[in-house]
């Protein structure tokens, strides 16, 4: 059926699933939907698609920059310096040995990522609320994840961090309903998850810590103590095995203490935003519900639905959603930061679903629900997305190709500011450590980039303004190019080392 599984026998071949069975082939017509839906939302609205002429989102470019510099040799931290984590930079490296100087790759990894949380998050749905949902149905959440003001340019680490985000609430509801304790291959691969998340963007450890407590009450209840300190065990034993990979890779190039410099001591002391305390959070917490507005509406509508049927499920729902929040937004805020509260989203599938299933409506326009599901989103990411004003744009009106012809593989610096794109489109490799200017309040950045200059080191420099020349009077603008990528208007000066 249209709206959900109709139950089947067990027999060889087929997998127990959300309370009903299914086969290899109804699994594999599953992932072709998810791989479907999670393409048609990004095509629209992720600046990495080939609808835009190129993605020009700073902090993008920066994980590209690094991630490229990474896998030529550069070692990530000591060699080249951003403030994420190395998980991510290694997704990125792979993105750009699919396409080297535009997003082809990184929309790959956008596509597999998201569908993956699809699949994620629909059965997380479909162990709370007993029985298999078309996959279909995940196009709403979908689109209202990728059309949302959080979801921003595309590619933010907040995106690749929602798939295993997702992971580790289907394991929470799929075990609070279960009978038995989580296998311990589980929980090793839940640990492994949780240390990639780590190591990608640690600000959402609340919601693992969060996560580890829930599931140790729920051993305790049930006197499963036994399994309870093998779970711990494997757990931290998964997280290990996420570590250990990248101990390996910093202590043989003797950069352990710039991976900790950097990552902890620099996020932690150096980098902070208007304050904490409850008044912050407070703050912070309306905003990112404001910038996800429908994923919040989804979530609010399964903890209403839950809390009347479920109370258990819409308790451990809130904790993990207080967890993430509390580490999440308790510092600075960015339009992207409440991204990650979007792994809830799909759970507002289950009071929809069964909505759907007990209204008073003819049988056929009930199968014929999940279709017009997939049809709203399309409208919705079409019409509403904040980037659809930058979709059909020219090579010729984006700064990054422009200039990209005429460095020609040259040497390069982006100066002053955050990665403008300008080493991608390019296809080069940064001169040096400090290869932008990040919001960290390192003065070593500007000494290390006006020496450079200085010194006639690089053959050309883009910068956002047009009086280098007066410091530096080896460099004349050859070129400059006006261009807004949904943050506000900005012109770009190219700057060429005269003989």
């Amino acid at each position: 059926e249209f709206f959900h599984s109709a139950p089947r026998p067990y027999r060889r071949g087929v997998v127990c699933y959300g309370g009903r069975t299914m086969t290899v082939k109804q699994k594999t017509q599953r992932a072709v939907w998810l791989l479907g839906i999670a393409a048609l939302v990004l095509v629209w609205c992720s600046k990495s698609s080939p609808l835009y002429a190129f993605n020009d989102w700073m902090d993008a470019n920066i994980f590209f920059t690094m991630g490229k510099s990474m896998l030529r040799g550069r070692v990530l931290y000591r060699d080249v310096f951003d403030h994420k984590g190395p998980v991510l930079y290694l997704l990125y490296g792979l993105a750009a040995c699919v396409d080297n100087t535009g997003f082809g790759g990184v929309l790959l990894l956008e596509t597999a990522a998201f569908a993956a949380f699809l699949w994620l998050g629909l059965r997380s749905a479909e162990a709370i609320c007993g029985r298999a949902l078309h996959p279909a149905w995940t196009a709403l959440p979908a689109a209202a994840i990728a059309a949302s003001r959080a979801f921003s340019h595309g590619g933010s680490a907040e995106e690749l961090l929602l798939p295993l985000l997702a992971a580790a609430l289907f394991g929470a509801v799929s075990t609070l309903r279960a009978s038995r304790p989580m296998p311990l291959r589980r929980v090793v691969l839940h640990g492994f998850l949780a240390g990639c998340a780590l190591w990608l963007k640690y600000t959402v450890l609340g919601f693992y810590l969060v996560w580890a407590v829930l599931l140790a009450v729920l051993y305790l209840r049930h006197g499963w103590r036994g399994p309870l300190g093998r779970a711990i065990g494997a757990y931290l034993g998964g997280m290990a095995l996420a570590t250990l990979p990248w101990v390996v890779y910093f202590g043989v190039q003797g950069a352990l203490g710039d991976w900790f410099t950097c990552y902890f001591y620099d996020n932690i002391f150096l980098y902070k935003g208007e304050g904490g305390g409850a008044a912050a959070l407070a703050q912070h917490l309306w905003w990112a519900v404001r910038d996800a507005l429908p994923a919040a509406v989804l979530l609010a509508l399964f903890l209403l639905w839950a809390a009347l049927r479920q109370p258990a499920a819409a308790g451990a729902v809130a904790a993990l959603a207080a967890g993430l929040a509390f580490t999440s937004l308790m510092g600075g805020y960015l339009v992207y930061y409440g991204l990650v509260l979007s792994v809830f989203a799909p759970l507002g599938l289950v009071p929809l679903t069964f909505l759907v299933e007990k209204c008073k409506a003819p049988a056929a326009a009930k199968r014929l629900a999940p279709a017009a599901a997939v049809a709203l989103a399309l409208v919705w990411c079409v019409t509403r997305s904040p980037n659809r004003a930058l979709r059909w744009r020219t090579a010729d009106s984006m700064p990054q190709r422009r200039f990209a012809r005429q460095i020609d593989g040259a040497s390069l610096l982006n100066y002053g500011t955050l990665d403008g794109g300008f080493y991608t489109a390019a296809g080069v490799l940064p001169p040096c450590r400090y290869f932008c200017v990040t919001n960290m309040p390192l003065d070593d950045q500007w000494a290390e980039q006006n020496a450079l200059l200085a010194g006639g080191a690089v053959d050309y420099v883009v910068a956002l303004t047009g009086d280098l020349g007066t410091a530096f009077p080896r460099y004349a603008v050859v070129d400059q190019c006006s261009c807004d990528g949904g943050e506000g208007l900005l012109t770009w000066y190219l700057y060429k080392r005269q003989a």
